[in-house]
Parts: C-alpha cells; sequence; structure tokens
C-alpha cells in the first residue's frame, strides 16, 4: 500500500513537471496572461518592439505564442501582418490555427517572426525553432522571446511547478547559450540580445501605469537577470564553395580566331621562308 501510494504521488509530480504543448494549455495561459504580472510582463516587451524592432524591413510579419491583440504589432510598417494561433481558445484575431510545428505555409516567405513565448511553452523547442528556420526568408528576422531560467519567473518555475501545478510555469527553462547554439545549426545569426521585466511577478497593477526604479535601472545598466530576453537573428543562406570559371575556348575551328591562327602560322611560314632564301643567296 505505501509503495503503491509513493509510486501515484511520483506519477502525480512528474506530470506537473512535464510542459504540454501550448494548445491544450494556452486557454489557461492566456487567462494568467490577463492578470496583473502577465500585462506587465507582456506591456514591457511591447515596448521593446516599438523601441528598436519596429522599423525592420519586409512585406510580411508573423506573429506566434502570447499577446494576441493588435497592440503587439502596432508600429510595424510590413503590408502583411498576421498571428497564428495555437488552438481554439486562443483563435481570437487569428488569421488562422497551426501546431507551431507544422505551420501551413510555403518555404522562405516571412520577412519578420515574432515568437513570444511559442518556445519554452512548446512539448518539443526544437521543432517549433526548425519550422521558423523552413518559413523564414533569407535575410529575414526573428524576434524570439523567452523567460529568463535566472530571472524571477526561471528560478520560481520548479517550486511552483511541485505546489500548484499552475500552466504559467510549465515551460522549457531554456538557457541563452543554448538557444544561440540552436540558432547557429539553422542558419541565423544573432545580432543582438535585450534583457527586461525585472520586476517579482506579483499582482501589482501599478506597475503597468509606470516603470519602477528597479525597471529603469535594469533598462539602463542593461542587466541580463530580467524576467524575459530576447534574442533578435537573421537568417544567413548557407552557400557552398563555388567551382572555378572556365577559360573561354572556341567551340569550332571555323570561327574568327581559328582564320586570325591560320594566318598568323602564315605568315610565320612566310618569314622563315624569306630567312632561309637569303642565307642560300649567301
Amino acid at each position: 500500500m505505501p509503495i503503491k501510494f509513493i509510486r501515484q504521488r511520483s506519477k502525480a509530480a512528474f506530470d506537473r513537471l512535464r510542459v504540454a504543448d501550448l494548445d491544450s494549455s494556452i486557454a489557461k495561459i492566456e487567462a494568467w496572461a490577463g492578470q496583473d504580472f502577465g500585462r506587465y510582463l507582456l506591456h514591457q516587451e511591447q515596448q521593446l518592439l516599438q523601441r528598436k524592432y519596429a522599423q525592420l524591413p519586409g512585406y510580411r510579419l508573423m506573429h506566434l505564442g502570447l499577446a494576441t491583440d493588435e497592440q503587439t504589432l502596432t508600429g510595424f510598417d510590413q503590408l502583411h501582418s498576421f498571428h497564428l494561433a495555437p488552438g481554439l481558445a486562443g483563435a481570437s484575431g487569428a488569421a488562422a490555427i497551426s501546431n507551431y510545428a507544422e505551420i501551413p505555409l510555403p518555404s522562405e516567405v516571412v520577412d519578420v517572426a515574432i515568437l513570444q513565448h511559442a518556445v519554452e511553452y512548446s512539448a518539443s523547442p526544437k521543432a517549433v525553432l526548425a519550422e521558423m528556420s523552413r518559413v523564414v526568408a533569407p535575410g529575414g528576422h526573428m524576434l524570439l522571446f523567452l523567460y529568463n531560467p535566472y530571472g524571477p519567473m526561471g528560478l520560481l518555475k520548479f517550486p511552483m511547478q511541485l505546489a500548484t501545478g499552475r500552466p504559467q510555469y510549465r515551460f522549457h527553462n531554456l538557457r541563452k547559450g543554448r538557444v544561440v547554439d540552436w540558432l547557429s545549426l539553422l542558419n541565423f545569426q544573432v545580432l543582438e540580445i535585450d534583457h527586461g521585466a525585472y520586476n517579482l511577478p506579483l499582482q501589482r497593477p501599478q506597475w503597468l501605469q509606470q516603470d519602477s526604479r528597479w525597471d529603469q535601472l535594469g533598462q539602463k545598466i542593461r542587466f541580463p537577470l530580467g524576467n524575459f530576453y530576447m534574442i533578435h537573428g537573421v537568417k544567413r543562406e548557407a552557400r557552398g564553395i563555388a567551382s572555378r570559371a572556365q577559360l573561354w575556348r572556341p567551340a569550332t575551328s571555323n570561327g574568327y580566331s581559328a582564320s586570325r591562327s591560320a594566318l598568323s602560322s602564315k605568315g610565320s611560314n612566310k618569314s622563315s621562308n624569306k630567312v632561309s632564301n637569303k642565307h642560300s643567296q649567301r
């Protein structure tokens, strides 16, 4: 009996640690994102987007993950901007519903891709990043928002998972260096990494009205222990070593070069004959 009880408890603990796919948990996560701290976190990310990345070039802009409202894409100049929802619960304002590991788009058609916590909330982060590498065009930009494992949300992840099992804490803790290595294998060059949202994950509505002193100090010194970090990457198309160009040679012997070479050979024969005649006359 005690062994069965221990097995049941351990199974329940492992189930809380397991990261479910985003289509099954998006409703509860978006409900949390609508509360004070969730709105504060997304507000800080939107400010960063509008302050530094709203002028990125391109025609198509794709958004995945949280913050499906129109304010996220405000300020971007792309003519075609759309959001893909992972499930029916988050389909409000979305152009389509799709599994983020199998996006229904042709290859290399997206110029700017914004992923707001779509990677760490997915069951397979590598599959989502590989699909981003497929749909982003060469020279296209990817803005990747992730929870910082060393920030307040990342440090509270495991104890909150075990104690409460809340869906907002069921995500993959992905280190910055690890994600950068994955992107390099997918032909993405990392240009810049930003950090933000330094306040504790508490319900404080005043945090939305103005940045706290701690937030202002962290942004000023670029302190790397915020709740999120953002990677700006550009896709570089890999090219092989090109073969050397072959020297031009005439295709036929009846062309201008052939006749010119024939004339030069006749001229050389005449000059040699003249020299031999002079020697014979002497």
